[in-house]
């Protein structure tokens, strides 16, 4: 049994569920691993976010603003920071992606993503002292994942110093330039993946940690733009009227011109997140999404505020260069 093990068996006996079966589930892109368990009948989630690559103070602290605004969040049953245990309610396993696929109306599905979106931004609206900016400087260093991880991959040599600071203040200076349709809590990975239909017929939201104060566009875009999911034109078109009914003073062209720019910027980093995940993590499924992220990537560059990002990679990540990300998700089964 390993230091890990035994401290978690110390977890589970003293929070009661010491005879449970534990069911791990599949990982996700992160060092966390999450487990159902069941005794007599009962079920909870385990949560195991190994310090000190993982923390579950953001996830406390995020779940209980977002709950105490009306969303939805599973309810923490027991805790332990020190060790990074946790023991959540559970909320079963209709994501919404599972739903889709099952052939669950996605009107329906999205309306509810959208309204969780609304009732954030009518709800939250000082910044908690907990919760970090999320500021175009921030996110443009954000980018470094693509000189560190996506360049030397695709690219014979890796980006000189004037090349990464190039690439970091264009994009900078896009995203400063770039609509943001508010600030406000930013969930950062708002998508069918993290989002759940419950018994009750609501939405539930996961994976909520790494929320910061910035550009609501961020989610809109996250939600409609997902890397792993392509969205019907319909129902993309459908999200944008249901968000800007709600908030009437928004502009089209603004709501138009922030998707593009606050998307692309997700796109980019994500298409270098698919090879770190790969080459670090040891994790090549994810690029069976490089595919439609880069397509996703490409539409967003074509945005007059991201014309000289584009321009940048017209000239030093040259067609071959990005058809071969590209096909990197094709060698994926």
């Amino acid at each position: 049994m390993t230091v890990r093990e035994a401290a978690r068996n110390v977890f589970l006996t003293d929070g009661g569920w010491e005879n449970a079966d534990i069911n791990w589930l599949a990982g996700d892109a992160s060092f966390r691993r999450y487990a159902r368990l069941n005794q007599a009948g009962k079920t909870a989630m385990l949560m195991d976010a190994p310090p000190p690559k993982e923390s579950v103070g953001p996830f406390l602290r995020v779940g209980k603003i977002l709950s105490e605004a009306g969303i939805k969040t599973p309810q923490v049953l027991r805790a332990d920071q020190n060790n990074g245990f946790l023991l959540l309610e559970d909320f079963g396993d209709d994501t919404f992606t599972r739903l889709l696929n099952r052939g669950k109306n996605a009107a329906t599905l999205y309306d509810m993503a959208v309204d969780a979106l609304i009732r954030m931004r009518r709800e939250i609206v000082q910044q908690p002292s907990e919760i970090p900016d999320y500021l175009p400087s921030t996110r443009a260093e954000h980018l470094s994942i693509v000189l560190d991880w996506l360049w030397p991959e695709i690219l014979p040599t890796k980006p000189t110093v004037m090349q990464r600071n190039e690439f970091i203040d264009l994009w900078r200076n896009a995203l400063v330039k770039a609509p943001t349709l508010g600030t406000g809590l930013v969930h950062r990975d708002f998508h069918v993946d993290n989002l759940m239909l419950l018994g009750d017929g609501t939405c539930g939201v996961l994976d909520f940690q790494d929320a910061a104060w910035g550009p609501l566009a961020y989610d809109l875009a996250s939600l409609i733009e997902d890397a792993r999911r392509p969205l019907e034109p319909a129902i993309r078109t459908r999200c944008i009227e249901r968000y800007t009914e709600a908030f009437p003073e928004l502009k089209e062209n603004e709501v138009i011109d922030a998707i593009a720019v606050h998307g692309g910027q997700r796109h980019m980093r994500v298409v270098a997140l698919w090879v770190r995940l790969w080459r670090r993590d040891g994790k090549p499924n994810y690029l069976r999404h490089m595919r439609h992220t880069w397509n996703l990537l490409e539409a967003s560059l074509c945005h007059p505020i991201l014309a000289e990002v584009r321009a940048f990679l017209t000239k030093h990540m040259p067609n071959e260069a990005r058809e071969q990300a590209i096909m990197l998700g094709d060698t994926v089964k």
